[in-house]
């Protein structure tokens, strides 16, 4: 009699979740709960890391700096607690599974993952935004895949926001999506989905990542599979 063993294939994923997602005006209690619970059951197949942004209330905090003091590296500091304290809030949410303390240095990221705990971390130094993190801590760790929770449910051919007539791009390449990212940033007071230099972090590590809107993110053990609304990176 022939038998089978089935192999579960063990992956290491990155999920960078935008701040404005976890928090829009107040913390969405309801969303982080939810994604909690999805974080906790993918953690309990693959190996986990989490990179958590600012969002509105790191920019309304920066805006409010800009009254004071023209020091750009400053106010990067004053968004980077910002981040902070929404990774603190989705660290309460995971409970025991989360690492206590927000990480800050990749290689403590791995050695957390090596406890079978789940490292969340917000920014890590000016210059950098979240989404810049994520695509750096997924190219250390050598993620199998990065999934972008974002505002916006993919990557489209123009701003939808001001174009209802914009075209989402179901699949790209890493260099498209640096291409697209670059042109929206060069307009004025543009901003894509994911910003030019988290896209040639993806670009350079060739980074498998999915961008996804947040009725995504609440399935988002079925994203991992492949199973999403968003757009795929494929290098």
């Amino acid at each position: 009699m022939l038998q089978f063993s089935t192999v579960r294939v063990v992956m290491r994923v990155v999920f960078d979740i935008g701040g404005s997602v976890l928090v829009p005006e107040d913390p969405d209690i309801e969303f982080i709960r939810a994604l909690s619970y999805e974080l906790i059951k993918i953690s309990e197949d693959h190996e986990v890391a989490v990179v958590v942004g600012g969002g509105k209330v790191s920019r309304k905090y920066i805006k409010a700096a800009k009254t004071f003091t023209p020091n750009e590296t400053f106010k990067d500091y004053i968004g980077i607690h910002i981040t902070r304290a929404n990774a603190m809030l989705l660290i309460a949410a995971l409970g025991e599974k989360a690492y206590p303390f927000v990480i800050q240095d990749f290689r403590k990221a791995w050695e957390v993952i090596q406890l079978k705990k789940i490292p969340i971390m917000g920014g890590t130094h000016p210059g950098h935004t979240t989404d810049a993190v994520a695509a750096l801590l997924a190219e250390y760790l050598q993620a199998d895949l990065l999934v972008v929770v974002t505002n916006v449910d993919g990557v489209y051919d123009s701003d939808p926001r001001k174009n209802p007539n914009a075209k989402k791009l179901e699949r790209i390449t890493p260099e498209q999506l640096v291409e697209i990212a670059m042109e929206a940033e060069s307009k004025a007071g543009g901003s894509g989905v994911v910003d030019a230099l988290a896209a040639k972090f993806i670009q350079r590590g060739r980074i498998r990542t999915y961008i996804v809107g947040k009725r995504d993110a609440y399935h988002l053990f079925d994203v991992v599979r492949g199973k999403h609304h968003g757009t795929v990176v494929e290098p």
